[in-house]
């Protein structure tokens, strides 16, 4: 509903998501004064203001973003290139599974920090490290998992072949192989995997291990 687009609202301003890309981390980045607009409803409440915004606009010439500002109620405006506020600040962070703890959405019960932290400890887990997870859930502990197992990507994924250093011995890649009963939540993760760039560490698999097992048969060629 804002004119500058997508805007996170914190405590210290506002911070339209324009501000943000192509920012170093750790860049401290000023609040900047949003275009608010009339976010409201208009009309009487029933309906009546979003019908008749609708007419003005006109259904054959509206523009998606005309028919989303008629159904909030509010005029057609331009973006605005945001202005900095005269106060409140953040900084921005690289993304680690503990960030992605404490905002991933919530699927099943989340393993939190100080548990997976302690789990990964007691197995002495280290980079180069094979982990198999029964059960993804939320993809909280796939995450740490990953990193703590991180020792580089696949020579053959990175674009590294492995006639280039024939004289060096084969780097160990950390792996983590995580299976999930529920079909969705399965599939979930393997889009947010894929987004955090971590699918060619981990490998997702929709199967249920207390029936059928860890093994996975793949077809002979």
């Amino acid at each position: 509903g804002y004119a500058e687009g997508a805007v996170i609202n914190t405590r210290f301003g506002s911070f339209p998501h324009s501000t943000l890309v192509n920012l170093p981390w750790g860049s401290q980045v000023l609040a900047s004064k949003v275009d608010t607009g009339s976010r409201g409803r208009r009309g009487d409440g029933k309906g009546r203001g979003k019908k008749r915004k609708r007419e003005e606009l006109g259904s054959e010439t509206a523009t998606p973003q005309e028919d989303a500002n008629a159904d909030a109620g509010e005029e057609p405006r331009e973006a605005k290139a945001a202005t900095a506020a005269g106060s409140g600040f953040i900084h921005l962070l690289p993304p680690t599974p503990e960030a992605w703890t404490l905002s991933l959405p919530h699927r099943t019960q989340v393993v939190y920090t100080p548990d997976y932290s302690y789990i990964l400890q007691r197995l002495r887990v280290r980079p180069g490290d094979t982990i198999i997870e029964a059960g993804a859930g939320s993809g909280s502990f796939t995450h740490a998992a990953a990193r703590a197992v991180f020792n580089g990507y696949p020579p053959s994924e990175s674009g590294q072949s492995n006639s280039e250093a024939p004289s060096k011995k084969r780097k160990r890649c950390g792996k983590v192989y995580s299976f999930e009963y529920h079909e969705p939540r399965a599939q979930q993760l393997v889009e947010e995997i894929k987004q955090h760039g971590l699918d060619q560490i981990v490998r997702v698999t929709h199967r249920d291990v207390y029936e059928d097992g860890f093994t996975v048969h793949t077809p002979t060629q």
